[in-house]
């Protein structure tokens, strides 16, 4: 429990803002398509979860060649 309270940043309290507004208005207007969209949005959120497993979406702070071992240098005597 002490795990779903910590780390909230402002896209997670966006995603269950969102999450939680869908619901009410799926349950309001009786559409089961948006509340349950809805749920599984505001379900992300509280577990911490994207639609991007393992932090598949974000990007490595290391730098590295592109093609280093792949692209010869010119040798303009050949």
């Amino acid at each position: 429990m002490n795990e779903l309270l910590r780390n909230w940043n402002i896209l997670r309290l966006i995603r269950f803002l969102s999450g939680t507004g869908f619901t009410i208005y799926g349950i309001y207007s009786g559409d089961p398509i948006l509340t349950t969209l809805g749920l599984l949005l505001a379900f992300m959120a509280v577990v911490n979860r994207s639609c991007c497993p393992a932090s598949g979406c974000g990007t490595s702070q290391k730098t590295k060649p592109v093609y280093k071992d792949m692209v010869k240098t010119y040798d303009p005597d050949k």
